[in-house]
């Protein structure tokens, strides 16, 4: 009996000595954790990885936690249980394997959709004509007290088309201080929501030339972003009392797969906004 005792004994140092430390998950177990994406990316040789982490129900890590592991904490959220973070594929394994991680996603790309102007002919469409929304500026209609946050590249604010109608601003682009449209898409997209007609003589009008916005920036001057401000953005934008979510966005891909941003977006909507987001662009 005391032979199996101290067998038992000894095999369990072996086993303590080729376990993973305290709280954390071996690699195999842990990469499950993992979307593909993110392993992909780990598996690229990149020595900074931007991932979002999501956590379990229960668990409310700080971002010490996180630095400990090795990551650079970007976000961290309360419309969604998680944060994204930056760090070397040794610091995604770290955390992929804590308690507290429920799943890692790779943060992915963005961007908007710019369009081939040499594609152009006639005269220019007008959105607002297109669906009728004179008959409902008749009926007093036309956006008054409704908050439109413009999540996109953001808005020229000396548009005369514009003037006025901003309420609160934010930028969310890395190295880029302003909140400024250094693009053009993001004041596009303000114009035909909320456009006056001013430059126009009234002729060229939004669909609801009274609505207020909220400009969010999260594209940079190069068309891209990232997931993980577009999650920050639409966190600002409830935040701020917005109504309306526009999401003029290439590559969102909402839904499973891209679950952090889908629950914002699904959060956003539980919480009564109505939620805007482009499809169909590439057919």
């Amino acid at each position: 009996m005391k032979r199996i005792l101290l067998l038992a004994a000894l095999l369990g140092l072996v086993m303590l000595a080729f376990s993973a430390p305290l709280g954390l998950l071996p690699f195999e177990t842990s990469e499950s954790r993992i979307d593909r994406p993110l392993l992909e990316q780990m598996n690229s040789g990149d020595q900074e990885i931007p991932f979002i982490v999501m956590f379990k129900p229960g668990f409310i890590p700080s971002e010490d936690d996180l630095e400990e592991d090795g990551a650079v904490v970007d976000h961290c959220y309360h419309l969604i249980h998680g944060a994204s973070a930056r760090g070397s594929a040794e610091a995604v394994r770290k955390v992929a394997g804590e308690e507290w991680a429920e799943s890692l996603h790779l943060d992915g790309r963005v961007s908007v959709a710019q369009p081939d102007q040499s594609l152009a002919v006639g005269e220019p469409v007008c959105p607002s004509q297109q669906v009728n929304a004179s008959g409902l500026w008749q009926q007093g209609i036309n956006g008054s007290g409704v908050i439109v946050a413009v999540i996109d590249s953001g808005i020229d604010k000396n548009h005369p088309d514009l003037a006025g109608r901003i309420v609160g601003e934010k930028n969310f682009v890395e190295g880029e201080d302003t909140t400024d449209d250094l693009l053009g898409h993001g004041t596009m997209c303000a114009g035909i929501i909320a456009g006056s007609g001013a430059a126009s003589g009234g002729r060229y009008r939004g669909v609801a030339p009274m609505a207020s916005l909220l400009n969010v920036r999260v594209i940079a001057s190069d068309g891209n972003g990232r997931v993980s401000d577009i999650i920050a953005g639409i966190e600002w934008a409830l935040d701020n009392n917005a109504q309306i979510l526009s999401l003029s966005l290439a590559g969102l891909n909402l839904g499973e797969t891209n679950p952090p941003v889908t629950m914002a977006a699904d959060n956003a909507m539980e919480a009564g906004v109505v939620v805007c987001v482009a499809a169909g662009n590439n057919g």
